[in-house]
């Protein structure tokens, strides 16, 4: 049970979205809950009906754009999620919450990200060339080949992408910091970037418990495994709604 706060109404799942993408990625999450949640998806500038303005370059700015949107929140009364990238911005936003004394999600969910005090082990993507990025993403496995050749919608997408990158890889843990909230995280079993160990290092961050999880796929693991993932989350926002299955890794509440 998440403990949310009594309401008649069905729960909140802020959703926030990964380097590059735009609220839309959780548009198949939301027709999946619909009626039982409901799904809201935040977007960071440069992007959607924002995009004429300039994409943030640093967490503190980014934390500082989505913010308004929680703080008349009431305490546990949503869920947040967040998928790479958005999920080192879902747990930031959750301790500047926690410092300003505002209402905390019930629940945090993350995916396809190492947990923040996790150090990296690649070179930063943001200072590649537009040739070495473009490689990497085929890496990511996220992007159809052909987009990726064709040079003028990079031309488009490259300079938002490398924001959203340089974001992240500025982004520095600072204390470490425990969580007063549950804490599920999730990646996919063949994605390069983000191990069992990454995954695991999560439940450091939680005073509550949580688990974490691996599901077949790579760093987009979504894509494939959707209706799966929809379950889990729902299986814990609004315990009997679907049938739940026995994780990885798991830490017992309490």
């Amino acid at each position: 049970m998440t403990g949310y706060s009594v309401s008649s109404a069905p729960p909140d799942l802020v959703c926030l979205h990964a380097a590059g993408a735009t609220g839309a990625m959780f548009a198949g999450i939301a027709d999946r809950l619909k009626g039982l949640a409901n799904v809201v998806t935040p977007e960071l500038p440069g992007r959607g009906a924002t995009y004429d303005q300039k994409p943030l370059l640093r967490m503190e700015t980014a934390v500082a754009s989505l913010l308004p949107g929680l703080l008349t929140r009431p305490d546990r009364s949503y869920a947040l999620f967040g998928y790479s990238m958005g999920a080192l911005v879902a747990f930031e936003l959750i301790c500047e919450l926690a410092r300003l004394g505002a209402g905390l999600p019930a629940v945090l969910f993350v995916a396809a990200t190492r947990a923040p005090h996790v150090p990296p082990r690649e070179a930063p993507l943001h200072l590649m060339d537009d040739t070495d990025l473009l490689e990497e993403l085929a890496r990511f496995q996220g992007t159809a080949q052909e987009l990726l050749d064709d040079a003028e919608l990079m031309d488009l997408v490259l300079p938002r992408l490398r924001a959203d990158f340089e974001l992240c890889e500025t982004y520095r843990f600072g204390q470490m910091r425990q969580l007063p909230v549950p804490l599920y995280a999730f990646g996919g079993k063949s994605d390069e970037k983000v191990t069992a160990a990454d995954l695991a290092a999560w439940l450091q961050l939680t005073l509550v418990g949580g688990t974490w999880e691996q599901l077949p796929g790579g760093h987009f693991f979504l894509e494939d495994q959707e209706e799966v993932l929809t379950r889990r989350i729902a299986s814990i926002m609004l315990p009997g709604a679907y049938a739940a299955t026995a994780p990885s890794g798991t830490v017992p509440h309490g």
